[in-house]
């Protein structure tokens, strides 16, 4: 199956070692004001307009680079999926348990680290609207009022003079965004703000994962404990014969001691998977936000598989893998925030205003006879920092190439999921068929053991041999069911959700397929 078609913003994602520059042209070509300034600047002082120039210059290559190498990926799927094809629907309904949708609608309701995931996303959002606010001037009003008073001293005598003032203005401060410097800043908080969200998601995603695995888990702990609890039974039923038969002089005492053990070693059994048992009852209770008391209770019966891999599986279905999404975002905000710190070694430009009024009385603050205003705009630049900004840079870079790597692996590691997976559903289907097979087989043999026994054929040994196998392939089989549940939950979080993504119309407007 070809892959020609996989995840198409994910793979074009990396680093561009040099920030490349742009002419001076371009630069000033689409700010009419900074064309202005220039033509100021150079009609006073020659020597003022080329020094400006040079740093406006320097400048211009503050720009974030979108060149991207893609990471090495193989181009068809090692493990062939089935030809059936499956219905559209969310992961959770493939595995028939009403249930247990019902306790993950629950668990997203009152996880307390899915809140605390989502009041991340609000802080980050919080954060976005803060950095963004320094694109925009910041305005800020006052009122103020003095009184005041001085003496003035005359042939000897001293006379008391007093004095009031009020003030109300509007004092307005900006700096215009020369190099993208602040853009690159605001940028880089917004896609912080959807690498959170992407976790949020992600981290729904993996608590639905994580309960319908402690859920299976639960009740494999639950059939685990039947079984013993029903060998049990049968080994102090056989324990009653074999000791009336002793009492007779049929059986050896032998006999006898090996069956007390035999009962026991599952009574010491018994112990232990209730405290599995008790153990996954917790687990549950807390990834649904509830106090640990060990009383939930859970199905009688691991629920088959019934819907198989769809053939034609499209790779572009990890695109929606909320963790690549986040590792792709992060690598684009480090680029946005090597970008601004390349622009933190160039000239900023800051406006500055002040407009009120300023009397004695109190009517007349809000006459324009008494209107009082003053503007400045400021240039300045850095000019000896010891190497700090240019170090900052460099670290901004060096960001980029860690938020690549981790990319890069990421992606690999939802590819090698996705292959566990597929050749796991294989295999482990493979082997329940077997050890179905096993479990039926060995029940049967240990019936005819005993009956064989009780007529004088074969040894006790030879009966407790045959209970062991009976009781491990049934035991071995109840574990390789859950462990099909499990791998196919790990299938659907390496696809990001359902084998069919919801998130688009799959039936007028098809994913391109891989063929065989």
């Amino acid at each position: 199956m070809t892959r020609h078609n996989i995840v198409y913003l994910l793979s074009k994602i990396s680093y561009s070692k040099t920030i490349s520059g742009i002419a001076f042209g371009r630069c000033i070509g689409s700010n009419r004001w900074l064309h202005e300034v220039i033509y100021t600047m150079k009609s006073h002082s020659s020597c003022l307009f080329f020094f400006i120039v040079s740093l406006l210059l320097a400048g211009c290559s503050a720009v974030p680079s979108d060149k991207y190498p893609s990471a090495p990926v193989p181009d068809q799927w090692q493990q062939p999926t089935s030809t059936q094809q499956v219905k559209s629907s969310a992961w959770i309904n493939d595995f028939n348990d009403p249930q247990l949708e019902l306790l993950i609608l629950q668990a997203l309701a009152n996880n307390h680290d899915l809140k605390a995931s989502a009041g991340r996303v609000e802080a980050a959002l919080a954060q976005a609207r803060i950095v963004g606010a320094d694109l925009n001037p910041s305005v800020d009003g006052n009122l103020g009022a003095q009184r005041q008073r001085s003496n003035t001293e005359s042939n000897g005598s001293v006379s008391n003079n007093y004095s009031t003032t009020l003030n109300l203005g509007v004092d307005i401060s900006w700096e215009l965004d020369l190099w993208g410097r602040l853009s690159s800043r605001a940028r880089a908080a917004t896609l912080e703000f959807e690498v959170s969200e992407a976790e949020w998601q992600a981290a729904q995603l993996s608590l639905s994962a994580s309960v319908a695995r402690s859920w299976f888990n639960l009740t494999e702990a639950q059939l685990q404990l039947n079984l013993v609890e029903q060998r049990l039974s049968n080994l102090s039923d056989n324990l009653i014969t074999i000791e009336e038969d002793f009492k007779l002089g049929l059986r050896d005492a032998l006999d006898v001691y090996l069956a007390r053990a035999d009962v026991a070693g599952e009574q010491a059994r018994i112990a232990n998977r209730r405290s599995t048992l008790l153990t996954a009852r917790r687990t549950l209770e807390i990834l649904l936000g509830q106090y640990p008391e060990g009383l939930i209770t859970s199905t009688k019966t691991l629920t088959p598989l019934s819907s198989p891999i769809p053939s034609g599986l499209p790779s572009e279905l990890l695109q929606r893998r909320p963790d690549l999404i986040a590792s792709q975002k992060q690598l684009e905000s480090t680029n946005q925030l090597a970008a601004a710190a390349h622009a933190d070694r160039y000239p900023r430009l800051t406006l500055t205003g002040d407009v009120g009024t300023s009397s004695s009385d109190l009517d007349n603050l809000v006459s324009s006879d008494y209107l009082v205003w003053s503007v400045f705009g400021g240039l300045s630049t850095p000019l000896f920092d010891s190497g700090r900004l240019e170090a900052e840079e460099e670290r901004a870079v060096a960001n980029i190439k860690i938020a690549e790597a981790n990319y890069n692996q990421a992606l690999l590691t939802a590819f090698q999921e996705v292959e566990e997976g597929l050749i796991n559903e294989t295999l482990l289907q493979e082997q329940e068929a077997a050890l179905k097979t096993a479990s039926e087989e060995s029940i049967a043999a240990e019936n005819l053991a005993f009956d064989q026994y009780q007529n004088g054929l074969l040894d006790f040994i030879t009966v407790l041999e045959s209970q062991r196998r009976s009781f491990d392939a049934q035991s071995t089989e109840i574990e390789v069911r859950n462990q099909r549940l499990q791998n196919r939950i790990n299938l659907y979080l390496a696809l990001g959700g359902a084998f069919i993504d919801d998130t688009t119309n799959t039936q007028n407007d098809p994913l391109p397929a891989l063929t065989p």
